[in-house]
């Protein structure tokens, strides 16, 4: 092979890279923060209300205790938020946006004074890690900044050590707080070393999600009502969908102490519906979700790869496919002209 040749390879290896590592650097941050697939009005719920049928002698409260916005990977504002969970026949929740506290105060000003006869909100935030994923709820009264400060990292990658996560459950409930572990088995079905109920259990966390989205958790709910654990069920909602569970509790008077008080109490139920809640509204088709589709798309077999629990070996495979596609072009681009030669010189003796 000639100095040009190589010379030609390596300059066509480069722009496969550039051109590979683009494509990657662009389709993940778009999958992750990307545009929604709908756009989102304030009037979107104007015409939809949905109550699931529930006893309410016994319960005067349907709660959610996790919800996302666009401060975080959701893709409602927190207005919307509200429209939502009110919609959905809710008329309490906390927001849980991942390591932030940015639309808490949004939300909760929001709710007390254009929604307050409606619904209540309470301080939460989701620490996100690729060891657990946490819920903290906070009193009413609570100092924002200072419930910020117990989160000793907002890296989602951050790998905490057990000392490091039992610090966090302490400090929440030195604040007066309320710890609770969400989507058990799917966290459990990404992460190596994620912490076993058991764990949880001696750490002394107040809940473990029983429903998280349409996902019923019967091990996590029976573990809970064996051991004093409350029991919870939450949207976890990103984007605007059905629902398929509702938390009861049956607070003295409607105001966000009395709600919060009775969480923590651990005076709990919840409805759970596994075909989920009827959701006819239609959401504006988002032109500029249609045009990224491909790219979020190709950003989405990361996050999947990343999912998976075998990350490594997935990678792996996932590069040896594509450069492997490179390779099999260059053994062509080298073989071709060969074969075509041979061709001709066949044609040209068998002419003469």
């Amino acid at each position: 092979m000639t100095k040009q040749k190589i010379l030609s390879f390596l300059k066509r290896f480069l722009i496969f890279n550039l051109f590979f590592w683009g494509l990657i650097g662009v389709s993940i941050p778009l999958m992750v923060g990307g545009p929604a697939e709908y756009r989102y009005f304030d009037s979107d719920w104007d015409d939809f209300n949905y109550v699931p049928e529930y006893n309410s002698s016994r319960w005067n409260i349907l709660y959610d205790g996790h919800s996302h916005t666009k401060y975080s990977d959701g893709h409602l504002t927190p207005r919307q938020n509200l429209l939502w969970h009110i919609a959905m026949g809710f008329n309490a929740m906390a927001l849980t946006d991942h390591n932030t506290f940015v639309g808490v105060e949004e939300i909760r000003q929001l709710a007390r004074t254009e929604f307050n006869d409606s619904i209540k909100v309470l301080i939460g935030v989701e620490w996100t890690t690729d060891r657990c994923h946490l819920n903290l709820i906070f009193p009413p009264n609570a100092t924002i900044a200072v419930c910020e400060a117990i989160i000793p990292s907002k890296s989602y990658i951050f790998t905490p050590t057990d000392v490091e996560i039992q610090q966090v459950i302490d400090s929440t409930h030195v604040l007066g707080g309320i710890v609770i572990v969400n989507h058990y088995l799917s966290t459990e079905r990404i992460t190596d070393n994620h912490p076993t109920r058991q764990q949880y259990l001696q750490w002394e966390v107040d809940y473990i999600e029983s429903v998280n989205t349409d996902e019923y958790d019967g091990v996590s709910y029976q573990f809970c009502i064996d051991n004093g654990l409350g029991v919870i069920a939450t949207t976890d909602m990103h984007e605007p969908e059905p629902v398929y569970g509702w938390t009861t509790l049956n607070a003295f008077e409607f105001t966000e102490e009395a709600i919060f008080n009775e969480l923590k109490a651990r005076r709990t139920d919840f409805i759970y519906d596994p075909a989920g809640s009827p959701y006819d509204v239609e959401h504006k088709r988002n032109k500029a979700y249609t045009i990224s589709f491909p790219l979020i798309k190709f950003g989405q077999i990361f996050k999947g790869i990343y999912s998976s629990g075998y990350f490594a070996t997935q990678l792996a495979v996932f590069l040896m496919y594509f450069y492997g596609a490179f390779i099999l072009v260059e053994v062509f681009r080298f073989i071709l002209p060969k074969i075509r030669n041979k061709t001709k010189r066949i044609k040209t003796e068998k002419s003469q």
